[in-house]
């Protein structure tokens, strides 16, 4: 897997892109691109990367992707064994610059909302339920629409979440995208490697000559790209992975903690009250009260 940029996918005959893909699996690299970016699940369950964001994402839910800020949304193991149909994603994807009716186009004084929301976008946005069921007829009317009609559909979905703040930011902070091209396959290895590898033991020593560096230049050189420690980011791609499993509700939590990676069990309670400010029962029983939990 490597950090790669993605030229604009846009067709001449359109003035941003839209489109529905009905497929297997998610199948991407750690990616940007300049346009702003809207994704839609319709059908699909996995972890995302966005930023130096890790979180879940589930059925039902919408968010948003700043110019140039790297993500991956990717499905874990478990989906593609418990969905081995052919379409068993079904997500709509809709790309678009800020200047896309024009240069003066965002300079308009009645697009504050909105230019307020691109700006936040820098740091992902993930769409309340509430917030996402009012647009979710216009972004499958997009799918199709051409035409005028098309544009009026787009400034009406940007119109709704501009105006609803039921939003959050997955980011902490704006994590600027300034990796070279050695940084950007460097980087790609290392994240590549912790997806695939977290539920086993990870020794830093192994990360670091991925990376082809020393632990301590390692450490510091994750810490200024991701502004999180390397041990703090592993620790967040496993609880990420026991949520998920919390919330199935097939396994003992003891089973979870050790199928994320975790040698102990008042670790991973510790680690998991750190981060998500409940235990994992906590967690089990917010989720089943429809509380949402992010």
């Amino acid at each position: 897997m490597k950090l790669t940029y993605k030229s604009s996918e846009k067709r001449p005959e359109r003035s941003f892109l839209v489109r529905q893909d009905r497929m297997p699996c998610i199948e991407q690299d750690w990616h940007f691109h300049k346009e702003i970016e809207l994704i839609y699940f319709i059908k699909s369950t996995g972890t995302r990367y966005v930023g130096n964001s890790i979180g879940n994402f589930s059925p039902g839910e919408l968010y948003m992707i700043g110019s140039n800020i790297p993500h991956l949304f990717k499905n874990d193991k478990e989906y593609y064994a418990n969905h081995p149909e052919k379409e068993a994603v079904n997500l709509i994807v809709i790309k678009f610059e800020p200047e896309f009716l024009g240069e003066n186009f965002m300079r308009l004084p009645e697009l504050q909302n909105l230019k307020a929301l691109i700006k936040m976008s820098d740091r992902g946005i993930k769409f309340s339920e509430s917030t996402t069921y009012l647009v979710h007829h216009h972004i499958l009317g997009l799918v199709n629409n051409r035409g005028l009609s098309n544009i009026v559909e787009l400034l009406k979905v940007l119109d709704v979440l501009s105006v609803n703040e039921n939003h959050i930011a997955l980011c902490s902070e704006v994590i600027p995208n300034v990796y070279n091209k050695n940084e950007k396959d460097r980087m790609a290895r290392v994240i590549s490697f912790l997806t695939d590898n977290f539920d086993k033991k990870i020794e830093l020593e192994e990360v670091a000559k991925i990376a082809y560096m020393t632990p301590n230049a390692f450490c510091r050189y994750f810490k200024k790209k991701t502004r999180k420690s390397f041990t703090q980011y592993l620790n967040e791609i496993r609880l990420r992975h026991a949520c998920r499993l919390l919330i199935e509700g097939k396994m003992q939590i003891a089973t979870i903690c050790y199928q994320s990676g975790f040698n102990t069990l008042t670790n991973f309670n510790r680690q998991f009250k750190a981060l998500l400010d409940c235990t994992p029962s906590e967690y089990m029983e917010k989720y089943h009260n429809h509380t949402e939990v992010v």
